[in-house]
C-alpha cells in the first residue's frame, strides 16, 4: 500500500472559464472529433486546478474515484508501492494527455498522481463525462480508444519489457517519451527533456539505478544518445534507434 505523503495543502485555484475550444495545447485531451457545441458540452464541466508544486499530490491511492483529470501543463507520475515498501511507478504523463483513467470501473483510485514540476490540471467529474457518453456515442468511443491505448503501453513497456535488457528497456522507453513529448532542434537534433528523475526512470523500467547508469553509458559510447542530467539526445534518425533496439 503506498504511503500517504505530506506536504500536499498548497492552494489549488479553480477556474472554470477554461474553454477547450480555445486550449493552448497542440491536440486536445478529448474530443478531439467532436464539433463545437459536442466540446462546449465538455468545457462546461471542466473545473482547472493549480498550481501543483513539484512533489504535490492530485489524487491518492484509495481516494474515491470521481473525476478524470487532463493535464494542462506540466507532468506527473502515478506511483504505488508493493506490500514491502518497494516502490513502483506505473508511469509518467504530460500536457494533453490523461490521469485517472485507469480507475474507470472501480470505487478508488489505485495509485497516487504526483506533480513532477509545476502542474496545472483540468479536472473532469467521471458521473457528467459517463452522462456526456451516453448522449456523445464519439466521445465514449475515444475515451475506449484511450484505455485500450493504456493497456497497450503497460503490456509493451511493463509486462514485454521485463525480458529485455535494460538498454533495450530504456531505448523502448526512450522512443515512446520522444514520440510523446520529444522535440527536433532548430539545428536538427532530436531530444527529450526528462522532467522525472533517472532513479524514477530505473524504478519504472524495473533496474537497479546502477544498471540503468551501466545501460546510459554503453548506449552512449555506441553512439545512440547523448546522455545529460536532465535532457537525452537521441543521435541519428528513427531508424537508427529503432534498429539499436531490436539488434
Amino acid at each position: 500500500m503506498a504511503q500517504k505523503k505530506s506536504g500536499t495543502c498548497g492552494l489549488h485555484l479553480i477556474n472554470n472559464d477554461r474553454d477547450c475550444n480555445s486550449c493552448s495545447l497542440p491536440r486536445k485531451c478529448i474530443g478531439t472529433n467532436l464539433d463545437r457545441s459536442q466540446t462546449d458540452s465538455i468545457t462546461g464541466i471542466i473545473r482547472k486546478r493549480g498550481p501543483y508544486k513539484p512533489g504535490e499530490t492530485i489524487f491518492r491511492m484509495e481516494d474515491p474515484f470521481k473525476s478524470i483529470f487532463a493535464i494542462q501543463s506540466g507532468s506527473v507520475k502515478l506511483e504505488s508501492s508493493l506490500d514491502d515498501g518497494t516502490p513502483v511507478i506505473h508511469g509518467f504523463y504530460f500536457s494533453g494527455e490523461l490521469i485517472g483513467i485507469e480507475a474507470v470501473g472501480d470505487v478508488q483510485y489505485q495509485n497516487d498522481a504526483v506533480a513532477l514540476e509545476n502542474t496545472w490540471i483540468c479536472e473532469l467529474p467521471f458521473q457528467q463525462i459517463e452522462t456526456l457518453c451516453s448522449q456523445i456515442p464519439e466521445l465514449q468511443h475515444e475515451i475506449l480508444e484511450l484505455l485500450g491505448k493504456r493497456i497497450r503501453y503497460t503490456n509493451r513497456t511493463i509486462v514485454q519489457g521485463r525480458y529485455l535488457s535494460a538498454d533495450r528497456r530504456f531505448l523502448l522507453f526512450l522512443n515512446d517519451l520522444y514520440q510523446r513529448k520529444g522535440i527536433m532542434t532548430s539545428d536538427g537534433r532530436r531530444t527529450v527533456t526528462l522532467p522525472m528523475t533517472k532513479g524514477d526512470i530505473a524504478i519504472h523500467l524495473g533496474l537497479r539505478p546502477e544498471s540503468l547508469s551501466r545501460a546510459l553509458s554503453r548506449l552512449q559510447e555506441a553512439g545512440i544518445i547523448r546522455n545529460r542530467s536532465r535532457e537525452i539526445e537521441i543521435q541519428g534518425n528513427e531508424e537508427v534507434l529503432l534498429s539499436a533496439l531490436w539488434v
